[in-house]
C-alpha cells in the first residue's frame, strides 16, 4: 500500500524547508530507508529517508530544487510496484501557473483564493519575516509568480517603513575635505543565517520565559587531564580520533547526571518531565551559528563511542550536514569555550532543558594544599546555569558539587 512522504518537524520553530535536491528520480525503486531527498531547514542540511521499501512515485508538481515546502504536506507517495497513485496538487510556482486557468474556467473571480478570504499569496518564509519586522503583509504588492509575496518583497516594504535621514543643509563655505555621501557612516548590515535567527528566537524565549540562575565552582583538573593521557592510546584505535577534555567531561557529566534527575528533565505544560536518559548535546560552533548535535543516552556509551560521535559531529558542523536525529532529543547541554581561552562564562537554558553547563579553561592557579603548604594546581571553572521552576538552589549546589568530586577523582571513567 503506498504511504504519503512529507517533510516533517524537526525543530520547535520549523514550518518550512527548501529542496536542495532529489537523490532519487520519480519511478525508482527504493529501499526502506533509504535517502531520497536533501532538504535545508532553518538549522542544517538533511537527507530524509523512505518510510518503507517501494518505487518513489507521484512528486507533488512544483517540488523542486529551490521550492519552500511547508512541513507535514505530501509531496509524494513510496508505492509497491505496479499500484496507481493520487495525483498531489501543484505547488509553489506549479499552482501559481494554473490559477489563470482555474479562474477561467469557473467563469470569474475564484471564490476559494486566498484574496477573496481576505488573506494573501505568500511564501512561509516572507509570512515569518513579515512577523519577525513588523511588516503588514496584506498591504505588500507581491512579486512571485501569481503575484505572491516573497521575502524581498517583505525586505523592500521594511525598508521603506525605515524614517529618511534629513537632506544635509547647504554649505555656505566650500568644505575643505569633500563631505561623507548621504547615508555612508563607515557600517554596513549583515542578514542573519538561518541558524542565528532561530538561536536568537530561542534564547530570547529561554530568558522572558524560564527564571533562570546561575551556580559556580572551580575544579582540580589534575587527575581528569592525567587520566586524558593514560587513556588517549586506548581511546584512539577504537574512535580513530583524539580523546579530549570534552570527550571525558560528556562521559562524566552523564553520569552524575544519572543520580540527579531534575538536572535532566525538562519543563513542560506547567509539569516536571524526568526523563531516564541522558541524551548530552553539545554547543558547536561555527561560521554560520550555533549548532548543539546530541550524543545519546552518553551515560552507557564508552569514551570511544563518544570520542567517535564527537568527532563525527565536528566534522558535520563544518558543513551543517547533520541527519535529524543529530540534533533531536537532547536533556542536558555542555558548552566548553575553555578551548578559546574562555575562563568564565554563564551559558543560557536550551529550553525545553533545565539545566546547561559552561566550562572553562584549564590554567594553572596556586592554591592551598592539604598540609597548608602552597602548590600550583591545573583549575577551571564550571557554571551551571538552571532553570528555576525545576531544579531549586540545593538541588543545583547538590549536582554541581557532586560533578565536581566526579571530576577531581574520575577513576571509575577507567572501569
Amino acid at each position: 500500500m503506498a504511504v504519503e512522504f512529507y517533510i516533517h518537524k524537526m525543530s520547535e520553530h520549523m514550518d518550512s524547508a527548501e529542496i536542495v535536491q532529489w537523490l532519487v528520480v520519480e519511478g525508482q525503486a527504493v529501499a526502506a530507508q533509504q535517502a531520497i531527498i536533501e532538504v535545508m531547514t532553518d538549522k542544517f542540511a538533511v537527507e530524509l529517508e523512505a518510510p518503507q521499501a517501494g518505487i518513489l512515485a507521484g512528486i507533488r508538481p512544483g517540488c523542486i530544487k529551490g521550492a519552500i515546502v511547508p512541513v507535514g504536506e505530501p509531496i509524494a507517495y513510496i508505492a509497491q510496484p505496479g499500484e496507481q497513485v493520487p495525483s498531489l496538487p501543484p505547488f509553489g510556482d506549479a499552482a501559481a501557473a494554473q490559477v489563470p486557468n482555474m479562474v477561467a474556467a469557473r467563469g470569474g473571480t475564484d471564490g476559494g483564493s486566498e484574496e477573496a478570504s481576505g488573506r494573501v499569496k505568500s511564501t512561509p518564509v516572507a509570512r515569518r519575516m513579515a512577523r519577525d519586522l513588523g511588516v503588514d503583509i496584506e498591504q505588500v504588492q507581491g512579486t512571485g509568480p501569481g503575484g505572491r509575496v516573497v521575502e524581498a518583497d517583505i525586505r523592500a516594504a521594511a525598508e521603506l517603513r525605515k524614517p529618511r535621514a534629513p537632506e544635509p543643509p547647504v554649505p555656505t563655505v566650500p568644505p575643505i575635505a569633500a563631505p561623507t555621501p548621504p547615508g555612508d557612516h563607515g557600517f554596513r548590515f549583515q542578514e542573519l543565517t538561518p541558524i542565528q535567527r532561530i538561536t536568537g528566537e530561542r534564547m530570547r524565549e529561554s530568558v522572558v520565559n524560564a527564571p533562570q540562575f546561575a551556580l559556580d565552582v572551580s575544579a582540580d583538573a589534575t587527575n581528569l587531564l592525567w587520566l586524558q593521557e593514560a587513556l588517549a592510546d586506548r581511546v584512539a584505535p577504537a574512535a580513530q580520533a583524539r580523546l579530549s577534555l570534552t570527550g571525558l567531561l560528556i562521559k562524566i557529566t552523564a553520569e552524575a547526571l544519572l543520580q540527579h534527575p531534575y538536572a535532566n528533565a525538562e519543563f513542560s505544560g506547567g509539569r516536571i518531565k524526568l526523563i531516564d536518559a541522558v541524551n548530552m548535546g553539545v554547543a558547536i560552533g561555527t561560521e554560520r551559528g550555533l549548532v548543539v548535535p546530541v550524543i545519546k543516552d552518553a551515560a552507557h556509551k564508552d569514551l570511544a563511542a563518544i570520542t567517535a560521535e564527537l568527532a563525527a559531529f565536528q566534522d558535520k558542523a563544518r558543513t551543517l550536514h547533520f541527519a535529524a536525529e543529530d540534533l533531536a532529543g537532547g536533556t542536558f547541554t555542555l558548552s566548553n569555550l575553555g578551548m578559546y581561552g574562555v575562563e568564565r562564562f554563564t551559558a543560557i537554558v536550551n529550553p525545553p532543558q533545565s539545566a546547561i553547563l559552561a566550562v572553562g579553561a584549564v590554567t594553572r592557579q596556586p592554591v592551598v594544599l592539604a598540609n597548608d603548604t602552597l602548590g600550583v594546581r591545573p583549575l577551571f571553572n564550571l557554571t551551571l546555569t538552571v532553570d528555576h521552576r525545576v531544579l531549586d538552589g540545593l538541588q543545583a549546589a547538590r549536582f554541581l558539587s557532586d560533578l565536581k568530586q566526579k571530576i577531581e577523582k574520575p577513576y571509575f571513567v577507567i572501569a
